[in-house]
Formats: C-alpha cells, structure tokens, sequence
C-alpha cells in the first residue's frame, strides 16, 4: 500500500469521525430542543409551543407592618385578626351587597364574616383589620368571589394561604396559556364546555380524577395542550374555578398578600400556617440558632428595642424553613427527623415554638429584664425552664389547623377555629391592653365593646391580654 493511499485512508477515517462528532451533536441538539418544543397545528396555522414552565407562584414573602399600619397606643385603635374564611360567604353574592356592606358594615344572617365585624362594632377609621389567609376556595366560587371583593375593595391586611396560593398559581397559569398562540382560543372552548360549579361541598380528592382526565383529553386529542397543564394540577376543580371568576382586582389583591407579616411594634408576626423559632435540624444552642446569641450590634449597649427587632428579624433570616414560602403556607408538624409535614405526624409546630420562647430569658443583668424573663419563662405548673436562652420572646398568631380548632397558647394563638366544617369563626382583639410589659404600672380603663362581654380573654406578649370575638358558620 502506497503512502498516499494510506494518507487517504487516514483522511476519510478522520472525516468520518468529525462527521460523525457532528451529526451525533446536532441530533443531541435537536433531541433536547424537541424536550422543550412540539408543533402544533391550531386554526390552520402551524405554531411552536414551549412546555417549560414560568413561575406561576408570584410569591411575595414579607411585608413588615410600620407603628402606623399597626397601632399599639391609640386610645380607640384596636387590630382585629380574623382566622381562615375559605370563602363561606352565604348570603353576599351580589356586587351591590357587597358595595352595601362595605359602606355600612350590616350583618346579613348568613353572611359570616359581616356577622363578626357587626358583633366586633367594627370601625374602619380606627380598627386595623388583618386576615391569616385561606380567604377563599372552600365555601364556594360566588362566595370566594364575594369575599375577595370585600377584603379588595377595602385594602384588608393579611397573609396568604394554601388555598389563596393554588388559586395564584391556576390564574397565572391561565394568563401563561393565553400568551400563547391559539391558548386563549383553547381555554375558551374548555370553559364553555365545562361551566363553573358552585357546589361548596366539591371534594378536591375524588377517586375518579383519573378517569375523568384521560376521558377529558381523550375527548379533546390534543397532547400538546395537555401537557401545558403540570403534572397533578386538576381542571375545572374548586381551585380553577375561582381562578377563571375573579377579577384582575382580586387576582391583584391576592398576589399582594405576603407568606409572613411582621409587626415589630407588637412583637408579633402572622402566618397560615406556620413558623419555626429555632430549626429543628440542629441543637438549641447551635451558633447558627439565631436565638443563640445576641445579634451584633455597633455599640456595647444596645437598647433592648433594637435588639428584639434584630432578633425577630433574624428568626425570619436564619431559620432556613422559615424561608420557604410552601412551610409558612402549610406546615403542622415537625417529625422526629427534624423534616416539615403538613400531616398530622410528629410534634406540633406551636409545642416547639412555645417551648423556644419559654427559654427566653431577657438581658439578665437588668432588674426589669429579669423580672420579665421570669414572666416569660414561666410554666403553668408554676416551675421555671433550666436552659436560658439570650432572647426576648415573641408571639406568633396563625390559621390553616382546624383541627387543633382555636388554639390559644402563651406565645402562639391559632385562629382556625373550623368555618369550613360550619363551627365557628374566630378573630383575636389587640388593643392598647395587649402590649403592656412587667415593669409599667398603667391604669386602663374599660375597653370592651358593645357585643363583647363574654369574649374569653388570654394573656398576649410581655404581660398584656388580648380577647378572642367569634360567630357561628
């Protein structure tokens, strides 16, 4: 064999090789492209769609509530927490009830939550009124609607819910679908085939979803739609329906509402569901526990306010499950593992919260300081907790665990008192009562209200009360 017969062999196999690098690059290429890309032929015109997902969460984490939006010395000022709603509205369906009430605040008989307002005497113009989420779904579209009207049109305060969440995430969702070509032709068409169901008893869970969707796409042969819809999201259920109902104006009000309000002046925050005041994954006195240690400061001696507020804020820095907006929104419990669940397995999330706050014992080598650590650290049983922690305590007041119904604890009050199961709706009443600490010798006079001498009073923060107002479902 000659040199340049030779040569040319290398030649070729050389080629071929590159060739081959080449074409094995394009098709990879083209494969992952077409992961991400089908064709699709809708009204004749051919389109391209892309199945990778936006964010349809919209999360807005914190807002934190200035000594104006959260008054805590006003003579009449009072900051009205209500528990979850779920949209049981009753009898306000109409834009024109709800436009009357919102101008005279008139209990109707089954309207629940202008029943508590009325029983409350509530006042807009000095009463701050604050929800803990889970304001629509359960109680029905026209009702969902009806009280996202309400809390919308007067700018309500509060947080958001799973609930609220699922509805975000399925009119986002929907916005996504009509931004695509023929998207917004195609959901018209599933709509008006399936027109909205207002029946408050829908189970989210029933055992034949599964058939009802295969013969939902199966009647509507379009995989490429079908697979704009992410997986375990189901159509046409409670959540959607409320999601197509509303109005911009709702679906803005919703997207507004934080996983978390803080209220430094009150040393408290709102939440659904929940908080950790320490993370479970690691021992109490961890250097990474933000109530471990005083935080740093630029002087050696810091005002006790700076340092609370430092810490609260720290609580929600530091904690690594305090921030994720899904804990906030839907923990219950916290497993042996140190892991979140929204089940009803492992140890109760306000059982460790109060256990944290319990242990703090304040600037210990103050005598007023001291005096308030042995407020807070003490027990029912009259003991004191061995293990101080350098902290000031705070309360947290939250919804979404029915279950536990009203849940008053010395550090913790759940507001979820069972509405949605027709029990009862609850709110807690903070006035200047409320934020008193061990040390002030104050003389208030009587702030009860017409409708409210039988509310059940229980101690709120450093050495205040507070009192829980409620109406039947």
């Amino acid at each position: 064999m000659t040199t340049s017969t030779q040569d040319t062999q290398r030649s070729l196999v050389a080629g071929s090789v590159i060739t081959f690098f080449l074409l094995f690059v394009f098709i990879t290429g083209i494969s992952d492209e077409l992961k991400h890309r089908r064709t699709a032929f809708l009204g004749g015109k051919q389109a391209d769609l892309d199945t990778s997902f936006p964010d349809f969460s919209q999360y807005d984490f914190l807002r934190t509530l200035s000594t104006e939006e959260f008054p805590i010395h006003g003579k009449h000022d009072r900051i009205i927490t209500v528990g979850d709603i779920h949209g049981r509205n009753g009898s306000l369906r109409q834009d024109r009830r709800v436009a009357f009430l919102t101008r005279h605040f008139v209990a109707y008989p089954k309207h629940v939550v202008s029943a508590l307002l009325h029983k409350l005497s509530y006042e807009p113009r000095s009463d701050t009124l604050i929800h803990v989420g889970d304001i629509v779904t359960k109680g029905g579209v026209s009702g969902s609607v009806a009280v996202l009207s309400f809390m919308s049109s007067n700018n309500i305060t509060g947080v958001r819910g799973n609930n609220d969440q699922e509805v975000i995430e399925w009119r986002a969702w929907r916005d996504w679908i009509q931004s695509l070509p023929g998207g917004r032709e195609w959901l018209d068409k599933i709509d008006s085939e399936h027109p909205v169901d207002d029946d408050d008893d829908d189970d989210d869970d029933d055992d034949d979803d599964d058939e009802l969707r295969v013969a939902f796409w199966s009647e509507l042969s379009n995989k490429d739609w079908e697979d704009k819809v992410p997986k375990g999201w189901k159509l046409f259920k409670r959540h959607y329906n409320v999601a197509r109902a509303m109005s911009q104006e709702h679906y803005d009000y919703l997207r507004s509402l934080p996983a978390v309000i803080h209220a430094p002046a009150g040393h408290t925050y709102f939440v659904h569901a929940g908080m950790l005041a320490a993370d479970p994954k690691r021992e109490l006195k961890h250097p990474k526990q933000p109530l471990s240690h005083w935080p740093a400061t630029r002087t050696s001696k810091p005002k006790e306010a700076v340092l609370r507020n430092l810490q609260e804020v720290a609580l929600l820095k530091d904690v690594p499950q305090n921030k994720d907006p899904w804990v906030l929104m839907n923990m219950r419990s916290v497993a042996d593992d140190g892991s979140i669940s929204k089940g009803k397995k492992g140890t109760p999330w306000p059982e460790l919260w109060n256990d944290v706050m319990d242990r703090c014992g304040g600037i210990t080598d103050d005598g007023l300081s001291s005096m308030r650590s042995q407020l807070a650290m003490s027990t029912g049983e009259g003991d004191v907790k061995q293990t101080r922690l350098p902290c000031f305590p705070s309360m947290i007041v939250y919804g979404h665990i029915a279950a536990r119904g009203l849940d008053a604890k010395r550090w913790s009050v759940g507001l979820d008192s069972g509405c949605v199961y027709h029990r009862r709706l609850s709110a807690l009443v903070l006035d200047k009562a409320s934020f008193l600490v061990p040390y002030e010798s104050v003389q208030l006079e009587d702030t009860t209200r017409a409708n409210d001498e039988h509310s059940p009073s229980l101690q709120y923060g450093d050495d205040g009360r507070a009192r829980i107002v409620s109406v039947e479902c």
